[in-house]
C-alpha cells in the first residue's frame, strides 16, 4: 500500500532555495569574491545533504533538511553582510520533472512539471502519467535509442535496490529551435525499514555554462 509518507521527496522550496543561492553566485559583483569560495563549499555540503535527504527514512529526512535549511540561511546571511547593496537576481533554473514508480516499473505519482512538460512537447499525459509503465516505455525504445536502454537499465538497478547513490544518464530532447540535453536522475524509492517500494525518476534540463575570461 502506497502511503502519503512513500510519496515524499526533497520539499521544492529547500531544494529551489539552495540552488538558486548556488546559481547567482557566479553572477554577483567581485566585491564578494574573497567570500565566494568558502560560502561556496558550505553551499555544495548542503546540497549534498539534501541528496541525501531524499534516500533517508522519516526521522533522518526531517533532520537533514534542517540542517540544509540552517546552512542555506547562514550562507545568505554571509553574502548580505559582504554587500548588502546588490540585489539577487531572479532565479533562472529550469524546472524539475518527478514521477514515482512502483516496484514494477509502474508509474504512481507524478508531479506538475512533469504532466506541463509532456503537454509542452506535444505529447500525451494519459501515455506517459500514472497507470503507465515507464520502464516498459524505455525498453520499447531501448533497441534503437541507447540512452533509453541506459534509463531501462538505472530504473531496474533501483528497483533491485542496488543504487548506493542515484544514477545520472544524459538524455538528448533537442527542441525544434535548439539543442537541448536532459539530466534524466534515477534512484530507490524506500520506506521508513529501508525496503525498495518503487524508484524516483526526475528530469531537468542540463544547464550549460559558457566559461569567461
Amino acid at each position: 500500500m502506497i502511503t502519503g509518507r512513500d510519496l515524499s521527496v526533497i520539499p521544492e522550496a529547500g531544494a529551489r532555495s539552495v540552488l538558486d543561492a548556488a546559481r547567482s553566485e557566479s553572477r554577483r559583483p567581485t566585491g564578494r569574491c574573497a567570500i565566494g569560495g568558502p560560502l561556496d563549499r558550505v553551499q555544495r555540503v548542503a546540497l549534498r545533504l539534501l541528496a541525501r535527504a531524499s534516500l533517508s527514512d522519516a526521522e533522518t529526512r526531517v533532520a537533514l533538511l534542517a540542517e540544509a535549511d540552517e546552512l542555506d540561511a547562514a550562507v545568505a546571511a554571509a553574502r548580505d553582510v559582504a554587500d548588502p547593496s546588490v540585489p539577487d537576481p531572479p532565479p533562472d533554473d529550469p524546472p524539475v520533472e518527478t514521477a514515482l514508480l512502483d516496484a514494477d516499473g509502474v508509474i504512481v505519482w507524478v508531479d506538475e512539471s512533469w504532466c506541463a512538460f509532456c503537454l509542452a512537447n506535444g505529447g500525451d499525459p494519459a501515455r506517459a502519467g500514472i497507470g503507465v509503465s515507464y520502464l516498459a516505455l524505455c525498453d520499447a525504445a531501448a533497441p534503437t535509442d541507447r540512452h533509453s536502454a541506459a534509463v531501462a537499465a538505472a530504473i531496474r538497478a533501483a528497483l533491485r535496490g542496488d543504487l548506493p547513490a542515484p544514477a545520472r544518464v544524459e538524455v538528448p530532447c533537442h527542441a525544434p529551435e535548439r539543442p537541448r540535453f536532459f539530466d534524466v536522475l534515477i534512484s530507490s524509492r524506500r520506506d521508513d525499514r529501508g525496503d525498495v517500494l518503487g524508484a524516483t525518476v526526475t528530469l531537468s534540463e542540463a544547464v550549460t555554462t559558457v566559461a569567461t575570461t
